[in-house]
């Protein structure tokens, strides 16, 4: 049996690390996961190229080349939710389908939110977002554990591969992906409590997309690190996707 191919795509201030508890959900069953850091992110280093969310999925693109992967289904959390609907718009044959983990609703009211992370991160380093992210971007489930975790994320990463990445998030209105050239099944992955990502920019997402087949499944009690504080809960829902459109 062919078994579908995972890109998984990590949101601001993560890595590949995001994805740990989910991806033995998938692997278990026979799927191929791939995990990758976004550029400034992780292990991967800054490379002081200005990037977008259009350039963002063409390095996904890259990666699938230099692996032999001819079409996968993107997983992309928070800013990748937006990368996700760009790649399946202009590479339509190399995306089988799409879940999209509290993904990030295109305007420009979130502008001046990231560039005052901008600023903030510039005159202080990390630590200003390692010691207020991880405890006001989760939901009411979240634990302590989760907490040092998303710390930990936030604190790996460098400031200024940071601030590009907000860049991108603050000027992705400006072009946005063509979510009405989205065809594939797509599956949106909200949290309840998520006041990054929140329901309503979810709802505009998904009845902007051109997809025939589409779906919003709603995380109880869930912040914006769905992947965090419910693993079990994305990896059966994703299980269940993969399984449908096999």
């Amino acid at each position: 049996m062919h078994l579908l191919k995972q890109k998984q795509s990590h949101g601001l201030g993560s890595s590949n690390n995001y994805y740990t508890s989910v991806v033995p959900f998938l692997t278990e069953q026979g799927y191929r996961c791939v995990c990758f850091d976004m550029t400034g992110s992780g292990r991967s280093p800054y490379t002081h190229v200005e990037q977008s969310i259009h350039t963002l999925a063409g390095d996904v693109v890259t990666l699938m080349d230099v692996l032999s992967i001819d079409k996968a289904v993107f997983v992309g959390h928070s800013m990748s939710g937006v990368v996700g609907p760009e790649l399946a718009a202009e590479w339509p044959d190399r995306v089988r389908g799409l879940i999209l983990v509290g993904p990030v609703w295109p305007n420009p009211e979130v502008a001046p939110v990231f560039e005052d992370r901008i600023n903030k991160v510039a005159e202080k380093g990390m630590e200003v977002m390692a010691d207020t992210v991880p405890y006001a971007a989760v939901g009411s489930k979240a634990t302590s554990l989760h907490h040092a975790f998303i710390r930990e994320l936030l604190s790996g990463m460098t400031p200024a591969g940071y601030i590009s990445l907000c860049r991108v998030i603050a000027n992705a209105y400006k072009s946005p992906p063509k979510y009405e050239k989205v065809s594939c099944a797509t599956l949106i992955i909200a949290g309840e409590e998520d006041k990054s990502a929140p329901l309503s920019g979810c709802k505009k997402i998904i009845e902007a997309l051109g997809s025939e087949k589409k779906d919003l499944v709603v995380m109880d009690k869930c912040g914006h690190w769905h992947c965090i504080e419910g693993p079990e809960e994305v990896g059966k829902l994703s299980l269940d996707f993969l399984k449908q459109i096999s």
